[in-house]
């Protein structure tokens, strides 16, 4: 199989992006389950954007975005990103069929309300729509249960990649590859992202001799319903938006509920750590939004409602247990505002670049705008280039589900405690020392454990806090 451009991965990042290349030329876009699986699924909030100028700016959402990311942001992408969002809104209405909300809400660390919702399940929603016009399209070609094993290169330029379609493996050769893949949170035991997030393409793209950059730097969601499951439920921040507050288990509230998330999952975990219970109250960090009325939630928060609801409790009457839970990788393959990465011919949009624009800890609602806007950047200002079929001997891989399980599960304890909301040196030269003990035969045990080694790695080099990456002496650790 041959094509000008594969785009590899299903959210809204992939899908922008092939829609935009389809003007161009011919598409195919792989992904690992069905075309629907991705993060951008669970995305609950909305798109950040400045669309009233009269109440906002672009130099205040551009602020924000800084003052969230603890100054570390590329300037370049956060302008690029504040400028080009509200025009990627307008596109989707008129070109997609969106239809937002006719008033934004607010969320934490944003100064003005700007984020933009259909309700409470806004990234699903934009999902299915750009599905609907992928599907569609004439020069788009889909292929689902499709997974990425490795990448093609001839002379250090990519030329597709081997893929494994239906159980059997065979290259897609093509002018122009894009990683669309997301980020890692799977690899934490608790996280908010799908089974399919995993890594895939910082583990291919790190064989390919791409550059990396900022994987330490991992968003907790300070606010997720707490379950058995390795994937939980995300209470959006748009609650606390709307005036939900958090309480430790005397009732207090503990910190300032619209402050940047890095700040509000370490109160929390800080909280949990040092609890003083009252007889008869549970242990925790609970959400309060029993100041609400039942039928303004039920109507404003359906999805969230229901999830609540499913978990045995009522938002508007009952204290909702929360915790911090892994949820956005805010480094990843080190792209321009165009979306290149330093391998010719392979680029990386979504959660998998690191374009810069969200320095140490991502601003609400920013990750949808910037698979928008970047998705679109990197279409237009990719060449057209025709692929070329070369000769290959097909690399040998290998599959061992059992194993898999196995090096998941010590790759998502060792991460959890020692790679975690706050780190420390010692446990970072732990999880270090763990992950490179580890030597996996099966190929999809070998990503992870390679994705791991290069986050602890990459954490264990920063010597001071930063953002998310929070380090406490020993002693003040549980």
């Amino acid at each position: 199989m041959q094509t000008n451009f594969l785009v590899v991965g299903s959210g809204i990042a992939g899908l922008t992006t092939a829609l935009f290349l389809a003007e161009r030329g011919e598409v195919v876009v792989a992904t690992k389950k069905n075309l629907l699986e991705s993060s951008s699924r669970f995305a609950q909030a909305g798109v950040a954007a400045v669309r009233n100028f009269e109440r906002d700016s672009f130099d205040e959402h551009f602020a924000d975005t800084l003052t969230a990311g603890a100054g570390a942001n590329k300037k370049s992408a956060v302008k690029f990103l504040v400028e080009n969002a509200p025009r990627m809104l307008d596109w989707l209405e008129r070109e997609v069929g969106m239809k937002f909300r006719d008033e934004p809400t607010r969320e934490a660390a944003h100064s003005h309300s700007r984020v933009w919702n259909t309700n409470d399940s806004t990234g699903e929603t934009i999902e299915k729509a750009l599905a609907k016009k992928v599907r569609a399209h004439p020069r788009i070609r889909i292929l689902e249960k499709t997974e990425l094993l490795d990448l093609i290169l001839r002379g250090g330029i990519c030329r597709g990649g081997w893929m494994r379609i239906g159980g059997k493996i065979a290259p897609i050769f093509a002018g122009k590859v894009v990683l669309a893949t997301g980020g890692f949170g799977q690899l934490f035991a608790k996280s908010t992202n799908p089974e399919v997030s995993v890594g895939d393409g910082i583990a291919v793209a790190a064989r390919a001799g791409a550059k990396l950059r900022e994987l330490e730097f991992v968003q907790f969601h300070p606010t997720a319903l707490v379950g058995e499951k390795t994937r939980l439920t995300l209470l959006s921040e748009s609650l606390r938006g709307e005036g939900a507050v958090l309480r430790d288990s005397r009732g207090k509230r503990f910190v300032d509920e619209l402050a940047p998330r890095d700040v509000v999952a370490r109160a929390i975990f800080a909280e949990m750590k040092n609890k003083k219970d009252c007889p008869g109250r549970r242990a925790g960090v609970f959400l309060d939004f029993t100041r609400a009325n039942a039928k303004f939630l039920a109507n404003r928060f359906p999805l969230i409602w229901r999830e609540v609801e499913k978990a045995g409790f009522n938002l508007a009457k009952d204290l909702i247990p929360i915790f911090p839970v892994a949820h956005y990788s805010c480094g990843g393959v080190e792209v321009n505002l165009r979306g290149e990465t330093s391998v010719p011919s392979l680029l990386a949009v979504g959660e998998v670049a690191r374009t810069g624009l969200h320095g140490a800890n991502r601003l609400a609602s920013n990750s949808l705008a910037e698979a928008l806007v970047f998705g679109k950047s990197a279409a237009k200002n990719a060449e057209v280039v025709e692929s070329k079929i070369l000769k290959l001997r097909p690399p040998k891989f290998i599959f061992d589900k059992k194993e898999d399980r196995e090096i998941l599960g010590k790759i998502r304890e060792i991460l959890w405690t020692k790679v975690g909301i706050v780190r420390t040196r010692k446990g970072l030269a732990a999880a270090v020392d763990f992950l490179g003990k580890l030597e996996p035969k099966s190929h999809r045990a070998r990503n992870a454990t390679l994705v791991a080694q290069l986050l602890a790695r990459s954490a264990k080099k920063r010597r001071k806090s930063l953002g998310t990456h929070f380090l406490a002496e020993e002693k003040n650790m549980i």
